[in-house]
């Protein structure tokens, strides 16, 4: 089985950011602000999880999904840009979920405002599916 590394490297309300890597290949990563593991609202606790594919009828595809996690359930890996926490009025694609991107940066978000976010998110998905070829992994969510 396949272990994948997510190091969490900062945790902001615009999003949390760190690194996927698996076979020594790297993508960005994003998910939500930390919020006490709450559902749709806050990134999942760090830990190890298995993920296994699911046919996902909201992006109608195969995506991985998360296997265990705690008090939540439908955790995906998917394409997004943005991961703020919308009660300090940032944009968001991300209920829980984790994205992957190319690369990181600032973009106007949907209220015209900058924000911290990732790009080429859906070309880093197919990579990152490509590579794992639907085979379950170990992914390995840890904080420096």
């Amino acid at each position: 089985m396949n272990i994948v590394s997510l190091v969490r490297f900062e945790n902001t309300e615009q999003g949390t950011f760190g690194l996927i890597s698996i076979n020594g290949i790297c993508f960005h990563s994003l998910e939500l602000p930390y919020k006490d593991n709450k559902a749709n609202i806050s990134c999942i606790p760090t830990g190890e999880y298995i993920c296994k594919i699911r046919y996902s009828p909201s992006f109608k595809r195969n995506l991985y999904c998360l296997q265990n996690v705690k008090d939540r359930s439908y955790i995906l890996i998917h394409g997004a840009n943005f991961a703020g926490d919308k009660s300090k009025g940032y944009q968001t694609h991300l209920a829980g979920c984790i994205a992957l991107g190319k690369s990181k940066g600032v973009a106007n978000n949907k209220f015209g405002n900058k924000q911290r976010c990732i790009f080429n998110s859906q070309q880093a998905l197919r990579e990152f599916m490509d590579i794992t070829d639907n085979e379950d992994f170990k992914l390995i969510i840890t904080e420096v």
